[in-house]
């Protein structure tokens, strides 16, 4: 089964590789994750009622054995006298019944191989899902984790800053309220600190959610990447989506499933035959009494013809039809569904390369007008409030390049789980793209 293959595969992973990458923490995952244990006893499930419904069509055999202790006790008349006897009796039946033609156990069969279809694709699809939640909330906790440590180290600048300000001021060479606005910046700062912790704690619990136990020591995007934009055109990629996508899939095994229920039902009012061998063994005969042992054996071929069932046929087959329709809306919803996210996706993604060569610029250039800024405050021609401003700015400048980055993961996720190949290879090339940690 393809559970047991990543089952047997993660916990290889997990015993060779030692970094807390995206690899290895979903060989965590894979083994702590009750969703995908769920999908896979849902599978065993269907597969045991498809056993079940096969079994209705193959022959069976019975055996009865039966022993028992008789008293026979004779009354007296005309022409003979009372007498009590005792005496063992035994009999035995071996019978075979084979269904001739039964169709609607034979459509329900059929009805219940598109149902374990349904769940082996359900199951696929639990797999890449938990893929995509890894892959969503390691680029959350990276960038909660990029954003503390930004916003540190423009706080580490800032209380600089309010050194060089203070020895100033006390040389009277810096204005007072310059003193106040860089106080008031470093608390601002160190309250954005707090809660940019806080948000990474939180975005680390997320992950130990899936993983089970915790997880550190994440690695950062690599700046010094080229992120390739997506092949193909984007009806190409909407059509895969369309064709191989496991909930998509499963939603139709789910119709598939749903018709042959209704033909099934209908099959109800049709007759039933059925072959019956049966072989006797007894030594005694009608009320126990005891006879000569003997053995007979029979065939026959029995019909059961539906009459009248109080509506009940009628009543499954309207249920099967709206139980259709209801499976058939939910696959119009999600091809509609499947479309717009492959679309979003694809475009995400296809803008990713423009947008990671923007930021790099706008760092590029937010560092240069900080430098200038700087030169400009110890000459005396900017105030400290257009240092501090430019400072921020190149934070800011820097969040949006790790999170254009981290955008471009997400949105290459999300194009592979909707087109339906988002496996683990794809984490192996995702961590190529990450900051190796020592």
């Amino acid at each position: 089964m393809r559970f047991l293959f990543f089952f047997c595969f993660s916990f290889c992973l997990c015993s060779i590789a030692q970094a807390e990458d995206l690899v290895t923490l979903y060989a965590r995952a894979v083994l702590a994750s009750p969703e995908l244990q769920g999908s896979q006893f849902a599978l065993d499930i269907a597969k045991a009622q498809e056993d079940e419904a096969l079994s209705k069509l193959l022959p069976r055999i019975d055996l009865t054995g039966n022993y028992s202790h008789n008293r026979l006790n004779q009354h007296k008349s005309q022409t003979t006298r009372a007498s009590v006897d005792t005496y063992a009796g035994k009999r035995a039946t071996v019978s075979l019944r084979q269904p001739l033609f039964d169709l609607q156990s034979y459509l329900l069969l059929k009805s219940q191989e598109s149902s374990t279809k349904q769940g082996e694709e359900t199951l696929v699809a639990a797999q890449q899902k938990l893929i995509s939640d890894l892959v969503d909330r390691y680029v959350n906790a990276l960038d909660s984790a990029d954003k503390s440590k930004i916003i540190a180290a423009e706080l580490v600048s800032t209380e600089k800053q309010l050194s060089r300000v203070k020895a100033l001021q006390e040389r009277q060479m810096a204005k007072i309220t310059d003193l106040y606005e860089v106080q008031a910046q470093v608390e601002t700062l160190r309250s954005q600190l707090i809660d940019s912790n806080n948000d990474a704690k939180i975005a680390l619990e997320k992950l130990r959610e899936l993983t089970g136990d915790e997880v550190k020591n994440l690695q950062t995007a690599r700046l010094d990447v080229v992120l390739p934009a997506p092949d193909g055109a984007i009806d190409s990629w909407v059509q895969q989506a369309g064709q191989i996508n496991p909930e998509l899939a499963a939603l139709k095994h789910a119709v598939a499933s749903a018709e042959q229920n209704i033909s099934a039902y209908q099959a109800g009012h049709l007759p039933r035959l059925e072959l019956q061998i049966n072989g006797n063994y007894s030594d005694t005969v009608y009320n126990s009494l005891r006879s000569a042992p003997y053995d007979v054996g029979s065939i026959a071929v029995e019909a059961t013809v539906p009459l009248y069932q109080g509506g009940g046929i009628s009543a499954r087959v309207r249920e099967a039809e709206a139980r259709h329709g209801l499976s058939l809306t939910k696959m119009q919803q999600k091809q509609r569904e499947l479309e717009k996210l492959t679309r979003a996706a694809f475009w995400d993604m296809a803008s990713a390369p423009a947008r990671n060569r923007a930021t790099d610029q706008e760092v590029a250039a937010r560092e240069k007008a900080r430098d200038s800024m700087e030169k400009g405050y110890e000459l005396g021609v900017v105030t400290i409030i257009d240092l501090l401003n430019s400072q921020k700015q190149l934070s800011e400048a820097r969040k949006a390049q790790l999170q254009a980055r981290y955008r471009y993961f997400k949105a290459r996720t999300a194009l592979l789980y909707q087109a339906g190949g988002l496996v683990i290879e794809e984490l192996v090339k995702l961590n190529k793209w990450l900051v190796v940690t020592k």
